[in-house]
């Protein structure tokens, strides 16, 4: 009768720490597995964490798909999607999902005025998922087909009347590359033409093998003509690369008067009410052409009349041994409470060509104390 005995005695106690170890696993469940995401709550999944576009030309955007997927167990709502320079992103399909539903968002990149291996390209998707936002990351490797060197015509400050030319070098991939055609939409202020063109080495900017490769020497010059201001042109290059059979580029310029003066602005700094001011500039032609001034006053937007006429403008020629040929111009007058801001500037009348109105710029403050308490 001993084994029967010790058989019932071991079910006892088998059935009696049945209910421990069940209330133990209830308690403690078993941890997922390594690797296994929790499915409490929304969860956003992309198809492609990293997108590779590859060696990619400079010629045009490219694009692919990424698919979103709510794995999680609640809606997935999805909110801003924010890019980093270079690149888009279009407007997602569906801002919803439910449990196991998918949408599709389009990641494109822009490789214009780029070369080389490209760093730090995202795509950002905010969503109420508790992980926090995800993330997309595009890589690829620009290689510019055509290439000009520099990238602009910048000519900075130019004198009225001055004439100059500056080059550009434009070169392709393969031999028979050239610029066919050169034009530029101011031609009141620009002049192009298209140099030579001739065979250069060139190194593949991947492999950096050296290459044979067509390059044409375009060349923008100033005209005599151009107006005084900020010139901006669009030069257009028409090029036998099929990938990029149109290259715009821009030229741009500051045409100065040959009047100006020294130094370039008069500034009164900080006045106090009844404190007396004198300033002097010299008016002078930079090529050291004679001229004449014949009227010269100030004008303002900010002061009244009456406090603009107690300033008094004056003006003599610079002594005939003076290594500079203009004028010698005096502003001087008197603070008062009322005038505040003077801003404005010194008008003058003179018989140059092309410059009959001369500014020189005026600025200053009037400090008014505060009455004591």
């Amino acid at each position: 009768m001993r084994a029967p005995t010790a058989a019932l005695i071991a079910s006892i106690i088998a059935v009696a720490g049945a209910p421990a170890a069940l209330a133990q696993d209830t308690v403690n469940p078993t941890p997922p597995a390594a690797g296994e995401a929790s499915t409490t709550g929304p969860q956003l999944t992309l198809s492609n964490e990293i997108v590779e576009f590859g060696d990619v030309d400079d010629s045009k955007t490219i694009s692919k798909m990424v698919t979103i997927t709510n794995t999680g167990d609640e809606v997935l709502e999805i909110g801003n999607v924010s890019v980093t320079c270079g690149c888009t992103a279009s407007e997602v399909e569906q801002t919803q999902l439910q449990p196991g539903e998918s949408t599709q968002l389009e990641v494109r990149f822009n490789p214009a005025r780029r070369t080389g291996e490209q760093h730090g390209k995202r795509v950002t998707i905010d969503s109420n998922d508790p992980r926090g936002a995800s993330t997309v990351t595009l890589k690829a490797f620009v290689i510019p087909r055509v290439v000009a060197e520099p990238a602009a015509a910048l000519f900075g400050q130019v004198i009225q009347g001055d004439s100059g030319a500056t080059q550009i070098k434009v070169m392709g991939m393969t031999e028979d590359f050239k610029v066919t055609s050169a034009s530029i939409d101011r031609e009141d202020s620009f002049g192009i033409r298209i140099l030579e063109t001739k065979l250069v080495e060139r190194e593949h900017p991947k492999t950096g093998e050296v290459m044979m490769v067509g390059e044409s020497t375009i060349e923008i010059s100033m005209s005599e003509a151009a107006r005084i201001g900020r010139l901006d042109g669009q030069i257009r290059l028409e090029t036998t690369e099929p990938s990029n059979p149109v290259l715009t580029l821009r030229a741009m310029a500051t045409v100065a008067g040959d009047i100006n003066s020294i130094p370039g602005r008069i500034s009164l700094s900080a006045l106090t009410p009844g404190q007396e001011f004198e300033k002097t500039v010299n008016v002078v032609s930079g090529k050291g052409t004679p001229f004449k001034i014949s009227k010269a006053r100030f004008v303002t937007t900010t002061m009244s009349e009456d406090d603009r006429d107690t300033i008094e403008i004056t003006y003599k020629p610079l002594p005939e041994d003076s290594e500079k040929v203009g004028y010698e111009l005096t502003i001087k007058g008197k603070a008062t409470e009322t005038m505040r801001i003077i801003q404005g500037s010194v008008v003058m009348l003179t018989d140059a060509p092309g410059q009959r109105i001369v500014r020189t710029q005026v600025s200053g403050v009037v400090r008014v104390q505060s009455a004591s308490r």
